[in-house]
Order: structure tokens, then C-alpha cells, then sequence
């Protein structure tokens, strides 16, 4: 029996080693390879945060599940696991923690034990009924077969609090009738509720709200460069019905005559959740009826939205892209870089990433050598910082913009700056491979300068909204519905069989399987209106135009291959997925792929009904 301190040391091991994947437990005995499988599939596994909770997850499968239990003890015993030693920082501290919450745990299941045991001799005159000795190092209280119980001790279960989704309406417009004029104030108010006849702007809206709370509290700003807002948001609250406590009123005034565009965010959260461009023809002397452009989360994300400190938005404008910073601005910020010069600098940084991983003496080891990684280190960093001034620090760059480049510069080495949210269209900016530094000439390369190394980037697609998105989450009962495309002539390059494995996993993990290797499969099956497929799985290969976005292409089994135009024609976004799959595209050469090739694919399968 192990003690409470090798339990402790054991679980945070394995949970190291599960971090890892597959790779983590390769050539070791089946009782890992089963516990690894239990541990994963697990939703407190997928939600916890550090490798103390992730070793507690470790721990409640064990304890749940006896026999594996047993089995992974008998492999220890007989020496063909060993309990480790040494570590990292990271490990010592969770192997602290863990054992820490062992002792407590199994101090509270004695005294809970000892009060049955009281509780049975005061019933049963003398303890008949009592069982035997508990194990110390399970947390919870023994039942009658000597199991600790879990549930609402030491480990509890997680609870899994998915927000309720709502349906219902974002209603924009002036307060008063009558022709916009310039330098004169007007009124304007934002609500939500029931979809308004008489309001100029309607966008269906997705509200998340938790299940324990009745309402939720929405940021609603104004930005615009061509009237004169207020610098503050307001703030509605929004009902389960759907329908906001009272509006949101500000007062606007015309700069100029003419077309005047007036932006209206909606925020939950710190995170993007809607965006109104009203367009208004100042000067005209009818009641202006404007031009409404409508952006908002795409498919997958109403959900699953947790607290954002740090949102840009970008879109495409005239001579450049806006940029939308409010933590730094009010106003948006004009960026002038052409499409071009912005494609420059990314493809600068694809194909250093791209050269470096096909260096065969980093490809093919586990390690990378110290010059093999200073070589790197350099490259990438130099196109990454590139990027980076290419888009804030350049030339045209205004005072505003500029500063924005300075609070990224700052802000992401805070610690509580785990999550950047970008927002945008037009604008696949590869922000993992940005490079920040203040002086790169005469500043040391530290791999901790790549944004991608000092928080998440959630790159969130901005698109026109058409219809309500559906629900997010996947229900996988009684079975989840995967269809996996493959092109099988890789494994004809590759020795590995990398197809062969892959439709071994498939086939291996219970769900509702339907495989295909043809263009046909792929748009007049998979991306058929009643496709009920929950995950459209593609393992093929790509290609991407640098001339016309639309001739990117998905290739399967003998070479057949289906541009993103054949898509859009013959499987068009207005036929919608009947199942709302989550789609992931692995493709080989990925990394030769231009960022046309994702803001084509990506913007076509979400406007199609994909959760993402």
C-alpha cells in the first residue's frame, strides 16, 4: 500500500506525464495506458487549471476505480513503475499541495469513520455491522465496503455550470424623428428584448447566463470618428426574458454632413460579443434610414465566455484596417498598412516557422540542441518583432496606435493577463509568432517575448450574423457523430502510416463513426444541409492561392480536391449544418499555407452552422 506522501508524488507524476499526451505514457505498462484513458476523457480534467488540479483529478480516478487502482500498485510493487524523483519547481509545489489534501482528506474520513462506527454501536449494541479498518491515504468517508465517499469532501465533484443560452434581440436607434444635422446633439439608445419595429438597427443577439443567476450585465459603448460620443459605456442589464432593464441613451453630434457611420459595442464580460455599424446620411432632410452592418460571435462561443481583460478588434477600412482598443482609446485607430505589406510580414514569419521545422535535426529529435535553438530563436524573433513594429510602431503609426503598441508591450507580462482577445476580419495575424521588445537591437532574445509564450490568443473571426447561433455545446449521448475524411495517399510518404493510426483512434473511441476519402464525401455528404455530424474531422492535404482566396483548396485520396469556390457554390452558407459540427482542419503543409487560406475556410464553415 502506498503511504500518503508516495500517493502524493505518484499522482502528480502521472499527471505530469498525461499533460504530455499519448507521448507521456508511451511503452508504459497497460495500467497507465487505462488510467491515462479514464483520466482525460474526464470534464474536471478538461476544466483544471494547474498541475495540483490535474493531479487531484489523477487521485479521484483511482479512488473511483479500485481494480485500476490495484492494477497500477501491483505494476509499482513489481518494479516496472517507478515513483520518480526530482522534478521541476512546478512539481514540487503540486506534490505539496497534493499530499497536504491527502492528510486532510483522510483525517476527515477517520473522524467521519469513527462517528459511523459510534453511530452503528449506539444502534446495533456493539458494532455488528462495522466494517474494517479504512485505508488512510483515500479521502472521504468509508461506506460499509470500506470505499471512501467522494462526493461534498475533501475532492468534490466539479461542478459542471454551463450558462444558459438566450435568445433574443439588440435594438439601436435614434430617440427623436427628423433629418441628423451637424454640430447639433441628437439622442440614441440601445436595448435588448423583443425585435423592434420601429428601431434602425436589429441584430439577433446571444446572451450567456449562468444557471444560478437571473440576470446579466452588458457594457454598451459608442465609437466613432465621424460624430462626437460620449467617452463612457453604459451598462444594461438583461433579464432571462431576453429584454434589458430600461436603455441605454447617449448623445450623439454630427461632425460633418454626409455618410457618418456610428459604431455601437456590446460587450459581457470584458469579451466582443456584438458590434452595430449604423451609417447615417447627415444633412438629408428625410428621417434618415441608415446603413446597418451587423458583426457578432460566431457559432461557437456564446457559451463558453469568461472574463476578458485585454479585446482588440480590428476590421478592414479604406487605405488600411480600424483598430477598436478600448483599454487604450475611445475612439477607433486608423492603421496604415496595406493588405499587401501586412502579408509581407506575416509570410516573413510562416516561413521562418516553416524553415525550422523542417530542419531535419529538429524535426526528427525530442531534444533541440542549444545552437539549433539559438538559431531559431533568432530568426523568429527577428521577423516576429518586425510584425510587431510593422503594425504599431511604423512610420504612419499615429500617437494612439503607437501607445497601443506600448500597453501590449507592458500589459502582457502581467500576471493576471492570461487570455489576449482578437477580434477581426481581414486580419490573420499569426499573434503567437509576434515578437515584443522595446529594443531589439540591444535587448537579450527570450522566448517569453512571443505573445504566444506570455498568454492565450482567442482569435475570434468577425462576421455578419444571418441567423441565431446555435447552442455550443456538444451533446455526446447516446453517442457522439464523427465523420473523418482522410487522404490515404499519405501514408504512401510517410512510414509512420499516420492515416492508419488515425482511423485506428477513431474507429477505438465508441462514437457514431462515418469515414470517407472523396470530394463527393466531403460536399455532397458532409456539407450536405441534414448532416447530422457533430465533428468533421478532415486529415488531408492543402493548398492556398496567393492570387484568389477562393482557389484555396482541401486535397483527399487521389488527388481529388475541392476549392473553397466549389464550396461556396455547391454546398452555399444559406443551407445550414443540421448538426453544428465542431470542424478541425489537419493538414498537412499547413504551414506553407498562406492567411488567406484561414480567413476563407474558417469564415465559410462557421457561416455554414459550425460551433467552431
Amino acid at each position: 500500500m502506498l503511504s500518503i506522501q508516495e500517493r502524493a508524488v505518484a499522482c502528480v507524476l502521472l499527471a505530469a506525464s498525461f499533460r504530455r499526451g499519448p507521448e507521456g505514457i508511451r511503452d508504459l505498462p497497460s495500467s497507465v495506458n487505462d488510467l491515462y484513458q479514464a483520466v482525460v476523457t474526464r470534464p474536471d480534467w478538461v476544466t483544471a487549471r494547474n498541475l495540483t488540479q490535474q493531479a487531484l483529478v489523477v487521485c479521484r480516478v483511482l479512488l473511483e476505480s479500485p481494480v485500476l487502482d490495484a492494477r497500477y500498485e501491483a505494476d509499482v510493487n513489481s518494479g516496472r513503475l517507478g515513483l520518480g524523483a526530482g522534478g521541476n519547481e512546478e512539481m514540487a509545489r503540486a506534490t505539496a499541495d497534493v499530499e497536504q489534501a491527502l492528510v486532510q482528506a483522510s483525517q476527515q474520513g477517520q473522524q467521519q469513520q469513527q462517528q459511523q462506527e459510534q453511530q452503528e454501536q449506539h444502534n446495533d449494541g456493539g458494532g455488528l455491522l462495522g466494517g474494517g479498518e479504512s485505508d488512510p491515504w483515500q479521502p472521504g468517508a468509508p461506506t460499509r465496503a470500506g470505499k471512501p465517499g467522494m462526493r461534498g469532501g475533501l475532492f468534490p465533484e466539479p461542478a459542471e455550470e454551463q450558462p444558459d443560452i438566450i435568445h433574443t434581440w439588440l435594438n439601436a436607434g435614434l430617440t427623436e424623428g427628423g433629418a441628423l444635422q451637424v454640430a447639433r446633439a441628437h439622442g440614441f439608445e440601445v436595448y435588448l428584448g423583443e425585435r423592434s419595429t420601429t428601431a434602425q438597427a436589429v441584430a439577433a443577439a446571444v446572451i450567456p447566463i449562468a444557471p444560478t443567476e437571473e440576470s446579466i450585465d452588458l457594457t454598451v459603448q459608442l465609437l466613432s470618428s465621424d460624430f462626437t460620443v460620449p467617452a463612457d459605456p453604459q451598462v444594461l442589464t438583461v433579464r432571462r426574458s431576453g429584454a434589458s432593464d430600461g436603455r441605454a441613451t447617449f448623445d450623439i453630434v454630427p461632425l460633418h454632413p454626409g455618410p457618418s457611420t456610428l459604431t455601437v459595442t456590446v460587450d459581457v464580460k470584458g469579451n466582443f460579443l456584438q458590434r452595430l455599424d449604423v451609417t447615417f446620411d447627415v444633412g438629408s432632410q428625410a428621417r434618415p434610414q441608415p446603413d446597418v452592418d451587423v458583426y457578432g460571435r460566431p457559432i461557437a462561443a456564446a457559451g463558453v465566455l469568461g472574463e476578458r481583460i485585454a479585446t482588440l478588434q480590428f476590421l478592414p477600412t479604406a487605405g488600411g484596417y480600424q483598430l477598436i482598443a478600448r483599454q487604450v482609446s475611445a475612439e477607433p485607430i486608423d492603421i496604415r498598412i496595406t493588405p499587401a505589406e501586412l502579408a509581407a510580414r506575416i509570410n516573413g514569419v510562416r516561413s521562418e516557422l516553416l524553415a525550422t521545422v523542417q530542419n531535419r535535426a529538429v524535426a526528427l529529435n525530442l531534444d533541440i540542441t542549444p545552437q539549433d535553438n539559438a538559431t531559431a530563436l533568432q530568426k523568429l524573433a527577428f521577423e516576429g518583432y518586425l510584425l510587431f513594429r510593422s503594425i504599431f510602431l511604423g512610420s504612419g503609426a499615429s500617437p494612439q496606435l503607437v501607445e497601443v503598441g506600448k500597453w501590449l508591450l507592458t500589459e502582457s507580462t502581467r500576471a493576471d493577463f492570461t487570455t489576449l482577445q482578437v477580434v477581426s476580419s481581414g486580419f490573420p495575424v499569426p499573434w503567437p509568432l509576434m515578437y515584443l521588445t522595446d529594443d531589439f537591437a540591444h535587448t537579450p532574445l527570450s522566448w517569453d517575448n512571443f505573445i504566444g509564450m506570455r498568454c492565450v490568443v482567442e482569435q475570434v473571426p468577425m462576421l455578419e450574423i444571418a441567423t441565431a447561433p446555435p447552442e455550443p455545446r456538444i451533446d455526446p449521448t447516446p453517442s457522439l457523430s464523427v465523420r473523418a475524411l482522410y487522404n490515404t495517399e499519405i501514408d504512401a510518404a510517410m512510414p509512420s502510416l499516420p492515416v492508419t493510426a488515425q482511423r485506428s483512434y477513431w474507429q477505438g473511441r465508441g462514437v457514431a463513426l462515418t469515414e470517407g476519402t472523396s470530394a463527393d464525401d466531403l460536399m455532397n455528404k458532409a456539407l450536405s444541409a441534414g448532416a447530422t455530424d457533430q465533428v468533421l474531422y478532415l486529415y488531408c492535404h492543402a493548398e492556398a492561392s496567393s492570387l484568389d482566396p477562393a482557389d484555396a483548396r482541401l486535397i483527399l485520396s487521389d488527388s481529388q480536391s475541392v476549392t473553397l469556390g466549389q464550396l461556396q457554390v455547391f454546398a452555399p452558407w444559406g443551407s445550414a449544418l443540421a448538426g453544428h459540427p465542431l470542424v478541425f482542419i489537419n493538414a498537412c503543409e499547413s504551414g506553407e499555407l498562406t492567411p488567406t487560406f484561414y480567413d476563407g475556410f474558417v469564415p465559410y464553415f462557421l457561416a455554414k452552422g459550425a460551433r467552431a
